[in-house]
């Protein structure tokens, strides 16, 4: 059969070949020649029941997110606070979307370079009951842009990716995604920020009360604000009541080291609404600045930055 080629044929096949040849090296030579798996670990989100997150290059203890029932835990050495639902729904995601693009080093002699020595790399540790079913540590972000590229949540031609090593695996992995900032090794990034959450057309009544004589009360009569039982400038009644309506604080409190008393205070009523009371207090030795809620109990924020205290207490001469 073959000695009926003519040798013109052949060489077109030949040809032809050399150019399949062409396209697949150049095809491999773009994209990678893979020769890893792009799944590091396989979490079941609705099994994980720990996350330990270790601080770089300090040999402490980890700061452990912890699941309770229905509920999630921040441990902090001896102390246990509620975390935030939402801080840990992002961390399940991101862990069952990493996923390895690249090989960015193939053994230890790149992991200084891409952050991810054992002083250098922050390690998280995720479990399934007793079982360990994630163990790498986070190093190195880099950042890129360029037309077309553009990261899960990010904006167009921009993209984060991190460099992440796993246990037992010298290679070094470049990812989607910020992880430095998801596992972040600072309790406050968990812990439930909520100062108060209410609808402002609900509200009708707020009490203020302040050490001395500055104390007061803002009433709604239909559309007119009243203070005391004068007049109010409503519309920055309104104003103030929808600058509340959805507060949160970044800054927590040392619970050892609080004031004894929290002489301001600040009562929000309204129809078909819980009320909800905020209490404050200033040290002027520590010069910090203190906020308790009634919406959430867990949490006692603090901050030498004014901006949350005045947001919460206004004075008489605001409305």
């Amino acid at each position: 059969m073959f000695r009926k080629i003519s040798n013109k044929a052949l060489v077109v096949i030949f040809a032809v070949l050399a150019v399949v040849a062409v396209i697949v090296f150049l095809h491999d030579r773009k994209t990678g020649d893979r020769t890893f798996k792009s799944e590091l670990f396989t979490i079941d989100s609705a099994n994980v029941t720990s996350v330990k997150i270790y601080p770089k290059g300090k040999k402490t203890d980890p700061l452990i997110l912890e699941k309770a029932g229905n509920n999630w835990n921040i441990v902090v050495g001896p102390k246990k606070y509620p975390a935030d639902s939402a801080a840990i729904g992002n961390i399940l995601r991101t862990l069952a979307h990493v996923s390895a693009e690249r090989v960015a080093a193939s053994d230890a002699s790149g992991w200084k370079s891409f952050e991810l020595t054992d002083s250098l790399a922050r390690r998280v540790v995720v479990q399934e009951g007793n079982e360990v079913t994630a163990d790498f540590m986070v190093g190195k972000i880099s950042y890129s842009q360029g037309q077309g590229m553009q990261s899960r949540g990010g904006n167009q031609g921009f993209s984060i990716k991190s460099h992440i090593r796993t246990a037992g695996d010298d290679r070094v992995y470049v990812v989607d995604g910020f992880l430095s900032v998801v596992f972040s090794d600072q309790p406050s990034q968990y812990r439930n920020r909520l100062v108060c959450r209410f609808d402002r057309n609900q509200v009708n009544k707020l009490t203020f009360g302040y050490p001395g004589d500055s104390s007061f009360v803002l009433t709604r009569s239909g559309d007119q604000w009243m203070l005391n039982d004068k007049p109010a400038d409503s519309a920055k009644a309104v104003n103030f009541i929808s600058s509340l309506a959805n507060t949160t604080g970044s800054e927590f409190a040392d619970e050892e080291s609080l004031p004894f008393t929290f002489p301001f205070s600040l009562r929000i009523e309204g129809n078909n609404m819980p009320a909800i009371d905020l209490t404050g207090a200033f040290d002027p030795v520590k010069k910090m600045y203190y906020i308790r809620s009634s919406a959430n109990t867990s949490a006692v924020f603090g901050s030498a930055n004014t901006s949350l205290f005045n947001r919460v207490f206004a004075s008489k001469s605001r409305f």
